[in-house]
């Protein structure tokens, strides 16, 4: 039987190390898309703006705790080195400080 994390991660689609890694580099990558699309079209209000980008960063904190409950339960069980989970958590700190910093600067810029 999965342990309750387990469940949960596997619910909002996080099964796996490589998997919350990849759906961080997919909200990062969305998030400039959205950016993007939204300074040229202005498609959202500024309210839909921030409340995307707050959302895809509370998304990004759990992908980060699943990555790091993977790869805690993968070097317990499969006896991988703990380097390979040292490098993935730098890797998703960036990822989630760009976020941060992204909302950061959509903030400073609508002066909210």
């Amino acid at each position: 039987m999965a342990s309750a994390p387990a469940s949960v991660f596997r619910s909002i689609g996080l099964g796996s190390a490589k998997r919350s890694m990849l759906m961080l580099v997919l909200m990062w990558a969305l998030n400039i898309a959205w950016l993007g699309i939204n300074y040229f079209w202005r498609l959202a209000s500024v309210e839909v703006l921030l409340a995307i980008l707050i959302l895809f960063l509370a998304y990004a904190v759990a992908a980060l705790i699943a990555y790091i409950y993977w790869g805690v339960r993968d070097v317990r069980e499969k006896e991988e080195p703990y380097a390979n989970l040292m490098v993935g958590v730098i890797v998703v700190i960036t990822l989630l400080y760009f976020n941060f910093e992204l909302l950061q600067i959509v903030l400073r810029a609508l002066e909210f």
